[in-house]
């Protein structure tokens, strides 16, 4: 992948993760104001219901206590006269009621009279009713001196009729008498079903023998009761939520009548979550459209910016493996104050560095030895010398005086040149070092800086070689040349020697001198070497010894010498 592609992609991928990022916390965010919102509401309508109840209550307490200043009352109480109802009536409030009805500590509940006002109710709902309002009797205390609420279903031609019923104690000083029940039908003060303040808000009224709400879905009403049933959803802070369709609904149970004789009652606010849904949705469409608006443009910008960044790296690039191929010239436009002029600069001051260096590497292959230089460049060739063991090897042309005499200069060095360059191949062949050429004389080393395992043999043979490229010079040339050669073997000093400003690489040593008196003593075409250079050579190599030992400037004793004669391979 280019760099180019990796960069819009990057771009990109920022892009679509910011995108997406900003997605999950903008529908988080909206999802919890959402439902803090419906909490609220559910919070709302159970504190007015609450409110009007805790009113009604404290209504009954007063009716309760107004009755209780009624001698007549008490009378017909502690007697079980049905005539109560009358003088109940003659005592309470009964515009807001749609029924009330006492009952004697003594004879329980007392069935109203016919013509009481009492509240009308069929014998179907007064049966009910006499069930509930007694089992609730018996439960409250004989001292309780507050209001009881609980709700009672009665059933009517239009299915349950839910009934809030508030119960009193009537007292007599300290000795409670009878129980004052007021009934009001729910649909006075709060209709089941939806809320027309809260739209989607659903109220519902639960009790162990009733579920009403007339104009809530049958779906949302199975799912309720399997919750209020399994005893999961009563009241807690969080509620509870189920599923109708895929979508979601949010409940919370408030119980009514903490405390009270009658029968747990709840009311259940159920509120849909379709228009939260709704809103996510538009949310993702919203995002999702500024977010591939977003995409698009930085695709846009990103291939643009890429482009501009892309094309100096390219250009860049195509310098360097420029550079990489010896072009040393090459350089890069430094305009600009951005990184890549800085770039641009350091890249050309490299090239010039490099050419330098490749300059100063030519001129020291020519005056030096390649390998010699090679290894000079890298620091590993030091002003000073090491011990070696190496053979040493001096070739000379005879008659080189009598030749160079008398002719052109120009057409003396080009003589030279020609026999040079033939023979520094034939040593560089053989792993020989160049160290010197001194007029017509040629100084090679064999085992220094590197060792190449058989030196005093890679020596002799490079000497046989040297006499056969002569010879091949020698057929097509007007002017025939001689050489002489001679080898040593031995320990010397290889290293820089000079100053730090000046140094050649070379060796010194007495093996350095017996070679060159070697070469002094051999005859053209002949390779004579030294005791130690013939105890180095193989069989293939043929040799012979000189019929007595030289006697050589520079050394005291004799010194016993050889002849190379050949190669038995040749």
């Amino acid at each position: 992948m280019t760099f180019r592609a990796k960069l819009q992609q990057t771009i990109l991928g920022v892009v679509a993760g910011t995108t997406a990022a900003v997605l999950v916390v903008a529908q988080s965010q909206n999802s919890a104001s959402y439902r803090a919102l419906v909490d609220t509401m559910f919070h709302e309508r159970m504190a007015t219901f609450r409110q009007e109840q805790d009113s009604r209550l404290a209504d009954a307490k007063k009716q309760a206590a107004r009755l209780a200043e009624s001698v007549r009352l008490f009378a017909a109480l502690e007697e079980g006269d049905p005539e109560t109802y009358n003088v109940a009536a003659d005592e309470l409030r009964l515009a807001e009621l749609d029924f009330f009805r006492l009952a004697s500590r003594e004879s329980g509940l007392m069935p109203p009279p016919g013509q009481s006002r009492a509240g009308f109710l069929t014998a179907e709902q007064e049966s009910a009713l006499a069930s509930a309002l007694a089992l609730a009797a018996r439960a409250m205390p004989e001292e309780e001196t507050e209001a009881h609420a609980g709700f009672v279903a009665l059933p009517s031609a239009n299915g349950p009729e839910l009934y809030r019923v508030l119960a009193m104690q009537i007292r007599n000083f300290d000795t409670t008498v009878g129980t004052l029940f007021l009934g009001q039908s729910v649909a006075r003060f709060a209709a089941p079903g939806d809320d027309g303040d809260a739209p989607g808000l659903m109220t519902l009224f639960h009790g162990e023998d009733f579920f009403i709400a007339p104009r809530v879905e049958a779906r949302v009403l199975r799912e309720v009761g399997v919750v209020m049933q399994s005893g999961t959803g009563e009241e807690g802070p969080g509620g509870f939520s189920f599923f109708i369709g895929g979508v979601e609904h949010k409940a919370a149970a408030h119980r009514l009548n903490e405390g009270s004789a009658f029968a747990p009652a709840w009311l259940v606010s159920v509120f849909s979550l379709a228009d939260l849904e709704a809103r996510q949705q538009q949310l993702l469409r919203r995002v999702a459209g500024i977010g591939a608006s977003a995409l698009a443009l930085a695709w846009l910008l990103g291939g643009v910016f890429s482009r501009q960044l892309s094309r100096p790296i390219h250009t860049l690039v195509a310098a360097t493996q420029a550079v990489r191929g010896g072009d040393f010239e090459t350089r890069l436009p430094e305009a600009g104050t951005d990184e890549f002029a800085e770039l641009n600069l350091s890249f050309n001051e490299m090239t010039e560095g490099l050419a330098l260096k490749e300059r100063y590497h030519s001129v020291l292959s020519m005056v030096t030895d390649a390998r010699v230089a090679e290894q000079m460049m890298a620091g590993k060739i030091k002003l000073g010398g090491e011990a070696r063991e190496a053979s040493i090897m001096f070739c000379d042309i005879r008659g080189y005086t009598a030749m160079s005499a008398g002719r052109d200069p120009a057409e003396v060095i080009a003589i030279l040149n020609r026999h040079m360059g033939a023979l520094t191949e034939v040593v560089y062949r053989w792993h020989g070092v160049i160290t010197q050429f001194a007029g017509d004389a040629i100084m090679a080393v064999f085992g220094a800086p590197t060792h190449h395992g058989e030196d005093a043999v890679n020596a002799a043979r490079c000497a046989l070689e040297m006499l056969a490229a002569r010879a091949r010079l020698n057929e097509g040339s007007a002017l025939p040349l001689g050489i002489g050669i001679g080898i040593a073997t031995g320990n010397v000093v290889a290293g820089c020697i000079g100053a730090e400003k000046r140094a050649d690489y070379t060796v010194v040593g007495e093996r350095v001198n017996l070679a060159a008196r070697l070469c002094g003593a051999a005859a053209a075409g002949q390779v004579v070497i030294d005791e130690t250079t013939r105890a180095r050579l193989p069989g293939d190599v043929v040799t012979e010894a000189l019929p007595e030992p030289l006697k050589l400037k520079g050394f005291t004793d004799p010194v016993p010498a050889w002849r190379v004669l050949r190669r038995n391979s040749q």
